[in-house]
C-alpha cells in the first residue's frame, strides 16, 4: 500500500503527475525485476471507482479515496484487493494513513510495515516551535488567525491520526527502517515485531550528476522542502538573516510554491504557515534573498541542488529525510539539524556539518564556515558522496528487501 498514486499510472487514470514519492515507483519498478516476485501496488486514489491496471509487470490498485474523509479508503474495497492478489506478504510503505490499518487488520498472514516518517514521534514538534503564545495577538489578525489556524490543524487533523498510526505499528508482523530513531520509536509501541534495516532506492538522477564548487551559484542555499512549521523554513530564514551580515548577497531558495503568487486576498496569502514566512521575510527584510521555487520535479530537483553551494536540511524533526541522502549523493556541502534519524545519515564534521535543530544562530555559523572555507566544503563533499552513494546502493537495498521477504515467507510456512 502507498499513499499516493504513483506516477507509473497516473496518465492511465487521467491524473496529473505529483512530483512527491517517485521514489516508490523507482523501488517498484526494482523490486519486479526480482525473480519469481509479484508485485501489486494499491494506491489511495481520486477516482470514481476501484480500478486495476496492469503495467510492465504491476499490478496497480487504484481505491477511491472515502466520501467524508479523503485520507480513508471503503473496508470493502481493501477486502477485494486482498483476495483478488492473493498475496503472501501485505507491505505498507508508511504508518500514518488509516487505509494501511485497514489492510494489516483485516489481513491474518504476514504484514511487514516499511517506515517513512513515524508521526506519533513528530507530534510534539508538528508546529515547529514556533512562538504561537506571542502571535495569539488580537491587534495583529494576520498572526492570530495563522496561530489559530496551526493550532486547530494540529488538533482536527494530525492528532487523530496518532492512534490510526499506532494501531497500524502494532498489528505489523515485521517493519522495516532506516534510522536508530525510527527503530526506537516503533520499539515504544510494538516491541515484539521483529525490524529490519533498509535504505531507500533513491531517485535515479541523484547518482547521475556531481555538484561542482566552480559551477554553483556563490552563497547559494536550498531547503527542499519548506511546506510545513515542522521542515523548519522559519528557522532558515533567521539563520539567513544573521548570515547575510557577512555574506550580504547570501540566497535562500526554499523548494514549493511561492506564496507570494497567490491572490493578495487570499487565504494562503494571509493565513497559515506561508503567510508566517511572508511575513518573517518582510520583517527581517529578506525579500530579495528569499526565493521559492516552485515544486520540483526529479531533474529540477537535482539540477537545483548542483546550482545551490549548501543544501541545508532545517527540518525540527525528520526520520531518515531523502533530500538529505540525494543531497549528499550528489555532493553538495550540507549543513542539517541534529533532529530525529539524521545522525543515521551523516556525521558531524565527517559528513556534514550539524547543528541544533531550532538555532538559528549554530545554523547561521555552520553555514558560513563552509562558505568561508572552501577545502572544508570539498572534503565534506566528498566523504557525503562517497557515503550516501555506497548505502543506497540500489542493488544492495533490492538484495536487502529480497532477503527480509524469503525470512518472512520462511517464518510463515515453519
Amino acid at each position: 500500500m502507498v499513499n499516493i498514486v504513483l506516477p507509473a499510472v497516473a496518465e492511465d487514470l487521467r491524473l496529473k503527475k505529483t512530483p512527491f514519492g517517485s521514489w516508490l515507483s523507482t523501488m517498484t519498478q526494482h523490486l519486479s525485476t526480482i525473480p519469481d516476485l509479484r508485485i501489486g501496488v494499491a494506491m489511495r486514489a481520486p477516482v470514481s471507482k476501484l480500478t486495476r491496471i496492469e503495467k510492465d509487470g504491476i499490478t496497480y490498485y487504484a481505491i477511491p479515496q472515502a466520501r467524508f474523509n479523503r485520507l480513508d479508503v471503503s473496508q470493502r474495497d481493501c477486502d477485494w484487493v486482498l483476495k483478488d492478489f492473493e498475496p503472501d506478504i501485505v507491505q505498507s510503505e508508511g504508518s500514518e494513513m488509516a487505509h494501511s490499518r485497514r489492510f494489516f487488520a483485516t489481513w491474518p498472514g504476514s504484514r511487514l510495515l516499511s517506515l517513512q516518517g513515524v508521526i506519533n514521534g513528530f507530534a510534539r514538534y508538528e508546529l515547529g516551535r514556533l512562538p504561537l503564545a506571542s502571535m495569539m495577538n488580537p491587534l495583529r489578525p494576520r498572526q492570530f488567525l495563522t496561530a489559530a489556524a496551526l493550532v486547530a490543524n494540529k488538533l482536527l487533523r494530525f492528532n487523530p491520526r496518532l492512534a490510526l498510526e499506532r494501531e497500524t505499528i502494532a498489528l505489523a508482523n515485521c517493519i522495516v527502517g532506516r534510522t536508530v530513531w525510527d527503530q526506537a520509536q516503533v520499539a515504544a509501541i510494538n516491541p515484539t515485531a521483529k525490524y529490519f534495516h533498509c535504505t531507500h532506492i533513491l531517485r535515479e538522477a541523484f547518482g547521475q550528476r556531481n555538484w561542482n564548487a566552480s559551477e554553483c551559484e556563490a552563497a547559494s542555499i536550498f531547503v527542499g522542502n519548506g511546506a510545513s512549521p515542522r521542515k523548519g523554513a522559519h528557522i532558515a530564514v533567521q539563520g539567513l538573516a544573521i548570515l547575510r551580515v557577512h555574506y550580504p548577497h547570501a540566497r535562500l531558495y526554499i523548494a514549493g510554491d511561492d506564496p507570494r503568487k497567490s491572490p493578495r486576498w487570499s487565504l494562503r496569502r494571509n493565513v497559515g504557515y506561508p503567510s508566517y514566512l511572508l511575513d518573517l521575510v518582510a520583517k527581517l527584510g529578506l525579500e530579495e534573498n528569499v526565493i521559492f521555487t516552485g515544486l520540483l520535479g526529479e531533474q529540477e530537483m537535482a539540477e537545483r541542488m548542483c546550482r545551490s553551494h549548501i543544501f541545508l536540511l532545517p527540518s525540527i524533526i525528520e526520520n531518515s529525510p531523502n533530500t538529505l541522502a540525494e543531497a549528499m549523493m550528489l555532493g553538495v556541502p550540507c549543513v542539517s539539524a541534529y533532529a530525529g534519524g539524521v545522525a543515521s545519515m551523516a556525521a558531524d564534521e565527517e559528513d556534514a556539518l550539524l547543528y541544533r535543530a531550532d538555532d538559528p544562530a549554530m545554523l547561521a555559523f555552520q553555514l558560513k564556515r563552509l562558505l568561508d572555507d572552501p577545502s572544508l566544503a570539498g572534503r565534506l563533499s566528498s566523504a557525503a558522496k562517497k557515503r550516501a552513494r555506497s548505502s543506497n546502493d540500489a542493488s544492495l537495498s533490492l538484495e536487502t528487501q529480497a532477503a527480509i521477504y524469503r525470512k518472512m515467507i520462511a517464518r510463515s510456512e515453519g
